[in-house]
């Protein structure tokens, strides 16, 4: 067996997410990797994994009580893939700059970094919706949907809802449903795979009728 050489990943600063001409590349990139010419697929499916990459080591913190990164775009890095998605979401302190300023209330934390993450999906949400022509509620819902899901990765639901209320503003509250004793999450955003040519539906996709929803999540529970 041959060994594969690793993902060649290049590392941006955070504030590309306001960069028009950048977001198009990056979302070109997804669409010739998914097999899809729209735009609008190609940057959901793009805002999907960016999404995710950005709550997740929020969400991961705020799970073990820990402290957060500060989310606003001058203090983050974005590890970027060869097809245009973000694998990571890098603190500042992680790109070997100077360490975050620590807070000295630890316990202050989440309601801080809640706001600065309302600011800065408040300022890049406009701006992918603008690139690729997603709706802009439609993307905010994808991050209530990212929110919940790594708030279940963490074994911590009700930190999701938590954090959700915090950040507040546009941001619905991430729902939850209990099937076949297995949690997940009640769906409110489509990632629109199911427009990509040779792609299904995903299995808890809210367009799916809710009873065969119900019961491909249980037999996905089952197993």
């Amino acid at each position: 067996m041959v060994a594969q050489p690793p993902v060649r990943m290049s590392v941006e600063p955070g504030i590309r997410l306001l960069d028009k001409h950048w977001l198009a590349e990056r979302i070109s990139d997804m669409g010739i990797s998914w097999g899809t010419g729209d735009s609008r697929v190609s940057g959901t499916l793009w805002w999907c994994m960016a999404a995710s990459s950005l709550v997740d080591p929020i969400v991961s913190a705020h799970a073990a009580g820990l402290p957060t990164m500060d989310p606003a775009l001058e203090n983050i890095g974005l590890e970027i893939r060869p097809d245009g998605g973000v694998e990571r979401v890098l603190a500042r302190c992680d790109l070997g700059a100077d360490a975050l300023e620590a807070h000295s209330d630890a316990a202050a934390g989440p309601e801080p970094v809640g706001h600065a993450l309302r600011h800065t999906l408040s300022a890049v949400i406009p701006v992918v919706a603008e690139v690729c022509g997603a709706g802009v509620a439609a993307l905010w819902a994808i991050v209530a949907d990212a929110i919940g899901n790594r708030a279940l990765d963490a074994g911590a639901q009700e930190t999701g809802s938590q954090l959700a209320r915090e950040v507040s503003g546009g941001l619905p509250v991430p729902r939850f449903s209990d099937i076949g004793g297995r949690a997940f999450v009640r769906r409110i955003s489509c990632c629109l795979v199911l427009e990509v040519p040779g792609c299904d539906m995903c299995t808890s996709c809210p367009k799916r009728p809710a009873a065969q929803r119900e019961a491909l999540l249980a037999e996905l529970a089952a197993r």
